[in-house]
């Protein structure tokens, strides 16, 4: 059985800073930023950790943190938002690297079926880090999550998720899923 998160004793610290205020304030962002690390990146946008969270920024529609609050709160299989700004101002460096024509690949891009974003403002969405889980971990417990949160997902929003592996992560030793953009977007026309 899957837990809710009032049977749960899973608990998330609060945030380091207030990022809600960080992410409207393009020179403190800008500062904090220059410490970068790169987590990881896919189709849609680059994570990195910074000052102490996870931010994922690129291809973010503001119905993404949404459901991804909705599921950590009503299943404690997500990572809380801890902030969100559709369209945060970044540095030019940041965007030339999140831009899915010149910055990290994709595979399921080329140069010219995306859109250059250098220098624009971006979607920006603010968590906690999480780890890599463990590869045992995904293959006994991944499938009935997936299959949990797919579904209520899709009952709730009307949106069916990409999910496979690498949208999963770990915190806690507790398995949650990542990534909870919606393909179908107005927002994914524009990358």
């Amino acid at each position: 059985m899957i837990a809710t998160l009032s049977e749960s004793t899973f608990s998330i610290p609060a945030p380091p800073l207030d990022w809600n205020v960080v992410l409207n304030d393009p020179r403190a962002l800008a500062g904090l930023l220059r410490k970068r690390k790169l987590l990881g990146y896919g189709a849609f946008g680059v994570v990195y950790e910074v000052a102490g969270a996870a931010i994922k920024i690129g291809c973010v529609d503001e119905n993404e943190p949404i459901i991804q609050q909705w599921v950590y709160e009503t299943h404690s299989l997500a990572l809380p938002v801890w902030a969100y700004k559709l369209e945060a101002i970044l540095p030019r460096v940041v965007t030339r690297e999140v831009c899915p024509r010149h910055g990290y690949p994709s595979e399921l891009w080329t140069p010219t079926s995306v859109n250059c974003h250098c220098g624009e403002a971006l979607a920006t969405l603010v968590m906690p880090i999480a780890e890599t889980p463990d590869m045992l971990m995904l293959i006994d417990d991944g499938e009935p999550i997936f299959q949990t949160v797919y579904n209520a997902v899709y009952n709730k929003f009307d949106v069916s998720l990409d999910l496979h592996s690498r949208n999963m992560i770990s915190l806690q030793g507790r398995l949650l899923v990542c990534d909870f953009g919606d393909v179908n977007s107005k927002l994914v026309e524009l990358w």
